[in-house]
């Protein structure tokens, strides 16, 4: 989303381009940006993709910029930046334990670090001649992949390869001919699932918000506008963490809690 070139374009005017239109056009022509991009065989399409990269970067360069300043001169009194961003995982702390369960801060790195970036690239796109990564489905498509591929190493982690594969199987040995097909289908549809609700999510919501904001004619009239993609931005980059976060509670989180009951439960010598 770009309230810059909304306003333009509600003025009768081309929306302005983005930051890394420039770059893109430097670059369309090399072989490996024909190869990655296809700009020859999808013109449209193209530079959204060479965005979404870009500004998914940025936002990472952000985050990383981010805890650097807030730990480069750790206090035991926060202040400023380094009491923003240890807020910021308390509460994730507090949202992953909910969701997980007691032994929710093994899996809070990546969750946590999951939501801020979600968070952070839903905002881009409310900064002028910025766009969101998560608008292009190639971006979504990787989180939701990466989220399925962590689940599943936790899962092996936390189980075993053994006790991992007769999963799949299920309880009753004589119908696993049945149960693997439909496991497995299970397992694939999640990040499908993460992957589409977040971009519909982004997709719909910044072109609601487009719709309304050509409504105004001047800034003040935007302002609300601009409040209420705020919170979308956020509300979505919570939505995906928590599913993410019931996905690892449903796959591991049970067993853990099983083992460390057991454990607590031996005599000690």
């Amino acid at each position: 989303m770009n309230p810059v070139g909304l306003l333009a374009s509600g003025a009768g005017h081309e929306p302005p381009v983005s930051v890394f239109t420039a770059l893109y056009d430097a670059v369309k022509d090399q072989s490996w940006a024909k190869w990655l991009f296809m700009p020859d065989r999808y013109p449209d399409t193209a530079p959204f993709w060479f965005d979404a990269i870009g500004f998914s970067i940025l936002a990472a360069v952000v985050l990383v910029l981010c805890s650097f300043l807030a730990t480069r001169r750790y206090e035991r009194v926060p202040r400023g930046i380094q009491n923003l961003m240890e807020y910021a995982v308390e509460l994730l702390r507090s949202l992953v334990r909910g969701l997980v369960g007691p032994l929710g801060d093994r899996y809070l790195p990546f969750l946590g670090t999951i939501f801020l970036f979600i968070f952070v690239m839903n905002l881009l796109g409310l900064i002028p001649a910025f766009r969101s990564p998560t608008m292009t489905l190639s971006t979504t498509a990787a989180l939701g992949i990466t989220t399925f591929v962590m689940v599943q190493a936790y899962a092996i982690r936390a189980t075993g390869v053994v006790q991992y594969a007769k999963h799949f199987a299920g309880d009753v040995w004589w119908l696993a001919i049945l149960m693997v097909p439909l496991e497995i289908v299970g397992e694939l549809a999640r990040p499908v699932s993460l992957s589409l609700r977040l971009y519909g999510n982004i997709f719909g919501e910044d072109s609601v918000i487009e719709k309304l904001m050509e409504l105004g004619g001047y800034i003040p009239v935007q302002l609300p506008i601009l409040f209420l993609g705020l919170l979308t931005c956020f509300l979505q980059a919570f939505v995906f963490t928590c599913l993410a976060s019931i996905y690892i509670g449903q796959k591991v989180a049970h067993h853990e809690e099983h083992e460390e009951k057991e454990a607590h439960a031996q005599p000690s010598h």
